[in-house]
């Protein structure tokens, strides 16, 4: 089966949305089909196509301009795409978020076309349910013959909102290589530190400053003879202010060490006792997934789409506020027979999501989407 990956950003950006496509079209290439991707994302700075460029076995189709900070927009919406399209493609898979300035119009531009398509949500819509809903009123996208997917039941909630009885949505869930997240084996007892983790861009939507008044709060309801460490992976625009409150508060026992590979991650992991999400607008949570595979205790906001692979009391806690966040990780810092029976569970239960498994529910996805057409 011939598929187009459509993405608002691709490499080389790395953000959740495009290192999940890649993995996708990767994973469908291994399984003998035949994945490209288009994108509104340059090749480099200044230099918006590279022509027949291939990313590891699949080609990359980049209808970019140059503009400003690589901005993911573009005017080749139109026949420059459909041409692709009609050439080369079974079906359309249209990967797009709250605001997807090049994903949104060249769906229209496939549905027009009578390509089959499938659209993964990857955020969460909540507040916006309605504004996309009006938007019926100009485009009547609602009465598309697409197949619409979100990669979790937090995720597909407001987009079915906005749907109404028009079409049902189905959850198709994110991807991971399990085998590169699956944890070595345990040689020497866990240290007398506990160690907490959290790997996040450092924007205000994924709550870094809230971290920091959830560790400082976990860390009044520990005793003091307790030793912790918190450890925050990741770069961003709230950096040097997240760095700037914990000089302020005097706690040095939290570090940001800025943007980490996967080795490095890893790394990290094998000393840390937690992993902690704080976000609440996270439409499925990828790093808490790939913590949770490695073995730690998952400790994230339950109306999060990290309850999609994390149970309250079996991978980690769920809980309702911040609150509930640092009493979950005082528990789990001060009750060493509750951490390693959850840390002994995921190490031996492997999640779901591995990329075989999502392949399969992608291609039961792409039928259901050329059925709406036949």
């Amino acid at each position: 089966m011939r598929v187009a990956h459509i993405s608002d950003c691709y490499l080389p950006r790395t953000g959740g949305i495009e290192l999940q496509v890649r993995g996708l079209a990767h994973a469908q290439l291994d399984a003998g089909m035949s994945p490209e991707i288009i994108t509104a994302t340059p090749a480099e700075r200044g230099r918006p196509r590279i022509p027949g460029e291939v990313d590891d076995g699949v080609p990359i189709h980049r209808l970019a301009v140059n503009l400003p900070a690589g901005l993911p927009v573009t005017p080749h919406v139109g026949k420059r795409l459909r041409e692709i399209l009609v050439n080369d493609v079974d079906v359309v898979h249209v990967h797009g978020g709250l605001i997807s300035p090049f994903a949104w119009p060249a769906l229209r531009t496939a549905v027009k076309a009578g390509i089959p398509a499938v659209v993964s949500v990857h955020s969460v819509w909540t507040g916006w349910s309605r504004a996309f809903a009006a938007a019926d009123l100009v485009t009547r996208w609602r009465s598309w013959p697409v197949l619409w997917t979100a990669v979790s039941d937090v995720a597909a909630a407001p987009m079915q909102e906005a749907l109404g009885s028009h079409a049902t949505v189905r959850v198709l869930g994110n991807g991971i290589d399990l085998d590169r997240w699956r944890p070595p084996p345990r040689t020497e007892l866990p240290p007398d530190e506990i160690v907490i983790v959290s790997v996040a861009r450092l924007a205000v939507r994924k709550r870094g400053l809230a971290l920091v008044d959830i560790l400082q709060d976990a860390r009044r309801r520990v005793p003091a003879n307790q030793r912790l460490k918190a450890i925050l992976i990741g770069d961003g625009p709230d950096r040097a202010r997240i760095e700037r409150t914990l000089r302020q508060r005097g706690m040095d026992w939290v570090h940001c060490v800025g943007w980490q590979d996967q080795d490095q991650i890893r790394a990290h992991y094998r000393t840390a006792s937690i992993y902690i999400a704080p976000s609440r607008l996270e439409s499925f949570g990828i790093a808490a997934l790939e913590a949770r595979t490695y073995g730690l205790p998952v400790v994230a906001l339950q109306d999060s789409g990290t309850n999609e692979f994390v149970h309250n009391g079996v991978e980690g806690f769920l809980e309702a506020d911040d609150a509930g966040l640092a009493d979950a990780i005082a528990r789990l810092s001060t009750d060493r027979e509750l951490r390693e029976g959850i840390i002994e569970h995921n190490r031996t239960t492997p999640p779901a999501f591995d990329w075989p498994t999502v392949v399969a529910q992608t291609n039961d996805c792409y039928r259901a989407a050329q059925e709406l057409i036949s």
